[in-house]
């Protein structure tokens, strides 16, 4: 049977499903109902990215054949009916083989393919909880366990669980488990070698940790085009820049072809492993027409590529005849790379990059005539073009938007994206009829987003956080992870309130070309209490339930996360809007290693600001200019000081529209203007029934027990038709933050 029709069923009336009509890998359908309380048995334990157990990286790679059985469970069917693996996720669940009336499946997950996105949206999909076991903190897990499910099962109720171990041995499995499941023969293994059996193990697991979306492709190529015998791991690595990420040797042997590789390659936000990376190197080094170019910074640095083509981009239009203005000389040593801009693919991802502001245009001497796809990098009169590519990139989204259906990845990267033509719309002097088109995009962006993320919020917080962190609570997680492999002193710098397009407007004001440049979600509700206290506590808000509506406490998080990376109290240091003997102190003590500095001047003009948005990137493009009392300072010391910085927000923020605010008083927990919490579900409902048009929805996460009413689409809790900058709710610019490596 095709995967994506009714399993068998369940319990809750349902089994376990993935809509192969949904892109990629499904999408969730929730019934709606709002709750202060999800009972999502085990959901907060799958959540903590150090709840895992170390893969064991050292499993020797046993090769079969293809159509060999692997695993103890090979003879199961999927929810009792045969099923045709069409997605990798579909492939996953299929071995994962749950049936309907077994109530405890234990599966082997060193991989952690069960933390997949479109895995945990079939797994809430179907009632099927998930828990997992680490051995170094067993009472953790016991106690869900027993609560949440033994106690059920005793009391005559049907629950359904899925325990995953991060590692190799089923008998770290505890013996009352292993009894109830069916002994050691029916733990599923899920190692990567058993979906691939013919690669190398230790480079499959490489892939897992540096480029997770490459699975996918991997699966499809492989299911079509196998190797013919059991590669070694040179082979593998081969194979995997062949089928995966269309490289060979024989594909890249001039400097355009080169360009054209790498353009692709961060369009795609393509994360090869690095002993693939190196195999790259080790080919184009031999090549003469590429061996005297700076390969491994190309390679590593996007922003170092971009920089490159911008200086080469002058010369190649004065070399058409277009006049422009004199810069400064190209910092290349081979003026032949000009040939690349004659390339028609080279051109088209140009036109993109000078479209969304990742290249900037070069000023004509005079009025001239530039004809075809060379216009969109050339300008005479500012406000002209800044109109014109508004307008182009309002049609670029408007149509991606229109023809996707969008999973986390898609907004991560849309949300760069649209945070340039909100600068765009703000700097422009837009005429009616262009501004009612933003306003009609701007609505759609945010009603497919609130409703995107309802249907998926539950799932983002197992994706794990290796390479980037996904969402706020990895940061700290992602920084840790990166200092275990050997980096250095860090910096942690999170600009409360900073939302996607005004990192555009800091960045370029403090002319900051950062190598490498993400984005995350943050916390729901969007407040600091909350989204900033998960950044530095490491944990999500469930975690800090004593604490969650206080914002005095981020320090203490901080230290107690890296105590538990075993850094001593004296490496650690946390600043709030330091002056500038504080931060010479701390990041002159040899003994501090890692630092975490919130400033709080954006969200603080946010809330002032009395002109909109278009006054408050004013506002930040002074403070980043001001080297004085600006920022600038603060990140000169840091980088003086040798550490590698980060900067990010605890959430964003955007304009909205009053639409009328509940009359409660003391009974609401904490009222704001785009997000009200609640210890009492009636409350909340009294409050619903004053603004009948706002949305009642509580996110997985939480303290237990709190409920929130939130503002729908660009409306706040305001006297009707009062506008002001605030946060709290679930906007694109709310939600989704910068996450930038700065130095």
């Amino acid at each position: 049977m095709p995967f994506g029709c009714e399993t068998g069923p369940s319990s809750s009336g349902r089994g376990i499903r993935s809509n192969a009509s949904r892109r990629r890998e499904g999408t969730s359908r929730r019934d709606g109902v709002p709750r202060c309380r999800r009972n999502t048995p085990g959901w907060t334990q799958a959540l903590h990215p150090r709840g895992r157990a170390a893969v064991d990286g050292g499993r020797r790679s046993t090769c079969r054949s293809p159509n060999s059985p692997a695993g103890g469970s090979r003879d199961h069917r999927f929810g009792g009916s045969a099923m045709r693996a069409e997605t990798w996720s579909a492939t996953i669940l299929s071995r994962l083989a749950l049936h309907p009336d077994v109530l405890l499946t234990l599966a082997l997950d060193p991989d952690d393919l069960l933390l997949e996105e479109a895995v945990q949206i079939a797994l809430q999909e179907a009632a099927v909880g998930l828990l997992t076991l680490n051995p170094n903190d067993p009472f953790r897990f016991r106690y869900r366990y027993e609560s949440a499910y033994r106690s059920r099962w005793d009391a005559g109720e049907r629950p359904r669980l899925l325990v995953r171990l991060a590692g190799t041995d089923p008998n770290l499995f505890p013996y009352d488990l292993l009894a109830r499941a069916g002994g050691r023969e029916a733990v599923r293994d899920l190692s990567l070698i058993r979906f691939f059996p013919l690669l190398a193990y230790p480079v499959l697991q490489e892939l897992a940790r540096h480029d997770r979306p490459a699975l996918a492709r991997l699966h499809v190529r492989y299911r079509g085009n196998p190797p013919v015998r059991c590669l070694g791991p040179q082979q593998t690595r081969r194979y995997l820049l062949r089928e995966v990420y269309d490289v060979t040797p024989q594909t890249v042997r001039t400097p355009t072809d080169l360009i054209r590789y790498l353009l692709r390659r961060h369009r795609r936000s393509e994360h090869p492993p690095p002993s693939l990376d190196a195999m790259l190197l080790e080919w184009w080094r031999e090549e003469p027409g590429l061996s005297a170019l700076p390969l491994e910074t190309f390679l590593r640095d996007e922003a170092s590529l971009l920089r490159a083509l911008r200086s080469l981009w002058p010369a190649y239009l004065a070399r058409q005849g277009v006049p422009v203005e004199a810069e400064e000389p190209t910092s290349l040593p081979d003026p032949s790379l000009l040939s690349v801009y004659d390339d028609p693919e080279v051109q088209a991802y140009l036109d993109t990059l000078f479209l969304e502001g990742r290249l900037r245009p070069v000023r004509l001497r005079e009025p001239a005539q530039v004809y075809g796809w060379m216009q969109v990098g050339v300008l005479f009169d500012e406000e002209d073009y800044r109109r014109e590519r508004l307008h182009r990139l309002m049609t670029q989204l408007g149509s991606v938007l229109s023809g996707t259906e969008f999973d986390y990845r898609d907004w991560l990267a849309f949300a760069p994206r649209w945070a340039e033509a909100l600068r765009l719309r703000w700097m422009a002097d837009l005429s009616g009829e262009e501004a009612e088109r933003f306003e009609r995009l701007h609505g759609e962006v945010e009603e497919r987003f609130a409703a995107w993320l309802r249907e998926r919020y539950a799932a983002l917080a197992t994706v794990p956080p290796i390479p980037e962190p996904v969402m706020g609570h990895q940061v700290a997680e992602t920084l840790a992870y990166r200092r275990r492999r050997g980096m250095g002193r860090m910096a942690l710098v999170v600009v409360d309130g900073l939302a996607w397009d005004q990192w555009l407007v800091l960045r370029d004001g403090l002319e900051l070309e950062p190598p490498e440049e993400h984005s995350l979600f943050a916390w729901v509700p969007t407040l600091t209490a909350i989204a900033r206290q998960a950044l530095f506590a490491g944990r999500p808000p469930y975690a800090f339930a004593d604490t969650w509506d206080r914002t005095d406490v981020d320090g203490r998080r901080w230290r107690a996360f890296w105590a538990e990376q075993d850094l001593s109290s004296e490496a650690v240091a946390y600043l709030r809007d330091p002056s500038k003997a504080e931060l010479k102190e701390r990041v002159t003590d040899a003994r501090v290693q890692v630092v975490g500095i919130v400033l709080t001047q954006v969200d603080r003009m946010a809330h002032g600001e009395q002109l909109g948005s278009a006054g408050l990137h004013r506002s930040i493009r002074q403070w980043a200019e001001d080297r004085r009392r600006g920022p600038a300072w603060l990140l000169d010391h840091l980088k003086e000081a040798g550490f590698a910085c980060w900067l990010t927000s605890d959430h964003g923020n955007f304009e909205a529209v009053g639409i009328g605010a509940p009359r409660e008083g003391a009974l609401v927990e904490k009222g704001g203007q785009r997000a009200r919490i609640y210890d009492d579900e009636r409350l909340r409902e009294r409050a619903h029934a004053q603004v009948p048009q706002a949305l009642a929805w509580t996110p997985e996460g939480l303290p237990e027990g709190l409920c929130l009413l939130l503002a729908p689409g660009r409306t706040a809790f305001l006297p009707p038709g009062k506008r002001a900058i605030c946060h709290g709710g679930v906007a694109l610019e709310e939600v989704v933050v910068p996450f930038a490596r700065l130095f």
